[in-house]
């Protein structure tokens, strides 16, 4: 069962060199990008995925309640939104990106929010056949390009 660590200096170096397959690189920003992007996203939050002391895997969230977050016409409040989700290349089909999507749910669950949403790319060899099996529906919209999809809690 991988460990869920915040964000830190000492974890930025490892983070940073994990990648996706080749045939993934469209779907999901750098761990770099993300990291970089987090500076200028109220209310986000980043959690490397451990297994032991080798990391495996990247989760960024957005609290969506944040007072300062940035929404956009349409978005959920009453969310965490699951921002970025990748799991390293040699780490892949190990069940860590279905723990990353408990450890979200349960942050979304622990702070009272209604809904867990995410987006993806519809493209084969992309995350929306994960989702959709861990119970995540569309919602009818298309952000950035992505299908938005959510998680009803409550």
């Amino acid at each position: 069962m991988p460990e869920f660590r915040p964000f830190s200096r000492d974890t930025l170096r490892p983070l940073a060199g994990l990648k996706v397959r080749d045939g993934q690189a469209t779907f999901v920003a750098s761990n770099l990008m993300t990291m970089a992007q987090s500076v200028f996203e109220p209310g986000s939050e980043i959690y490397g995925v451990w297994e032991q002391s080798t990391p495996v895997g990247l989760l960024a969230v957005v609290d969506m309640s944040h007072p300062e977050a940035d929404l956009d016409e349409g978005d959920d409040p009453d969310g965490i939104y699951i921002w970025r989700l990748m799991v390293d290349q040699a780490h892949q089909s190990r069940g860590h990106g279905r723990a990353a999507l408990e450890f979200a749910k349960s942050l979304a669950c622990e702070r009272g929010r209604s809904n867990l949403i995410v987006s993806v790319v519809d493209e084969p060899g992309g995350a929306m056949p994960l989702y959709t099996k861990f119970g995540f529906r569309p919602t009818g919209r298309i952000v950035d390009g992505e299908v938005e999809l959510v998680m009803r809690l409550a």
